[in-house]
């Protein structure tokens, strides 16, 4: 049996919660993506399968909601809401990410929903939290960033700030939420009743600030942009066919490192006359002159330069280097290891005749099987099964449907 084979799942998150809800339908439970009778506007963002538009053709949609059923429900009616209600009654857990007290004024809050079903646990993802000053404001994935302090330490100090090409603050506040929704449902089996759970995105981009927030306590000063270095030395490398991560800092870990480097530059014929010579042991960046750094990264650099990410990365496998590639997607795709492990499992969708790759697990346990179940859904592909689980027929649906209701 999986870890959540027992819970039911309805997820009326737009693209902010979307991952969440996977993350739960991979752990097993039943994972039920509702949507508006036309379908989720987020079907409407490309990329697109073969560049071609269309509402069952959106990658992003087709990635982020595997693992879910789906249906078509018109919340904003009042039957599509007595629907709702009679589905709730039945879950165990909503997902949702409506600004705040949206669901409230429809009817459908948690303390409403909770009088017939104790054991609901609701979780909420906002970009700023259900009360506080900035509840009540919009925020794009930018903002979230820009906000949480993640981008104005990303870049190169002499540019302007950057931020990743993906809405980076919904990944890192979906693991966060099912992480709430767990412990929720951990203290229900005490207490025999729900809880409601408060998921700020803007709060969540503390975790990718590392240690920034403890050393700001710490010491009142903040990170600065450093590109493609880290403090005085340099931590991203081009290579001739992309980037890798290497540091030339000492200590204990890293002087061995050094020198293997070194090795290696040598054996390729690679390595002055003085760097084969250089007393590694007295070798610190910290005290090291700006001249001595500038040479040093010149001679790695150069080696660096002419050789491919691959060749360097198993080179520093073998000799046991403390360097990383900078993968991209198509990397990513093509890495031997993930491959070995099964990573990447293949979805067909017959009704557009493609195949997909995608990553099936995000980690594996003893509590069962941790993976994708079955492709995203299609606009309102589980509308039968599920509506009629309350005792709704056919003719009852083609009414419904006729009505803009599902």
């Amino acid at each position: 049996m999986d870890a959540l084979s027992r819970l039911r799942v309805l997820d009326l998150s737009d693209e902010r919660g979307f991952l969440a809800g996977k993350i739960l339908g991979d752990l097993g439970a039943d994972v039920i993506k509702v949507e508006p009778p036309d379908g989720d506007p987020s079907r409407g963002r490309g990329p697109f399968l073969h560049a071609e538009p269309g509402r069952e053709r959106s990658l992003p949609w087709m990635a982020l909601n595997t693992s879910k059923r789906g249906i078509t429900l018109e919340l904003e009616s009042r039957e599509g809401r007595e629907i709702f209600r009679r589905l709730s009654a039945g879950s165990d857990v909503v997902l949702e990410s409506f600004e705040p007290g949206a669901l409230e004024r429809c009817g459908l809050g948690f303390e409403s929903l909770r009088e017939e079903n104790a054991g609901l646990v609701m979780c909420a993802m906002t970009p700023f939290g259900q009360d506080g000053p900035y509840a009540a404001y919009e925020g794009h994935d930018l903002v979230i960033v820009a906000m949480g302090g993640n981008q104005a330490m990303t870049g190169d100090a002499a540019r302007p700030p950057l931020r990743c090409s993906m809405p980076t603050s919904t990944y890192h506040a979906a693991p966060e939420a099912v992480l709430g929704i767990l412990m929720a449902l951990y203290a229900r089996e005490e207490t025999g009743r729900g809880d409601y759970v408060d998921v700020s995105m803007h709060e969540c981009q503390l975790a990718t600030l590392i240690s920034g927030p403890g050393q700001h306590a710490l010491s009142g000063r903040l990170g600065k942009r450093a590109g493609a270095y880290m403090g005085r030395t340099r931590e991203i490398w081009p290579t001739k066919d992309g980037y890798v991560s290497f540091g030339l800092r000492g200590g204990p870990s890293r002087i061995p490192n050094l020198v293997a480097t070194v090795e290696y530059m040598a054996e390729c014929g690679a390595a002055p006359d003085w760097l084969r010579d250089y007393d590694w042991q007295q070798y610190s960046h910290i005290t090291a002159s700006d001249e001595e750094l500038a040479r040093l990264e010149e001679a790695f650099g150069g080696f660096f330069r002419f050789r491919s990410m691959r060749e360097l990365y198993d080179e520093a496998l073998a000799r046991r280097i403390l360097l990383a590639p900078c993968n991209d997607a198509r990397e990513i795709l093509e890495q031997p290891q993930l491959r070995e492990r099964e990573l990447f499992v293949t979805l067909e969708y017959p009704e557009l005749g493609a195949s997909i790759e995608h990553p099936d697990f995000f980690a594996r346990a003893g509590l069962g099987r941790i993976g994708i179940r079955w492709p995203a859904p299609r606009v309102g592909e589980h509308n039968g099964e599920i509506f009629g689980e309350l005792g709704l027929d056919a003719r009852e649906l083609e009414r419904l449907a006729r009505e803009g209701v599902i």
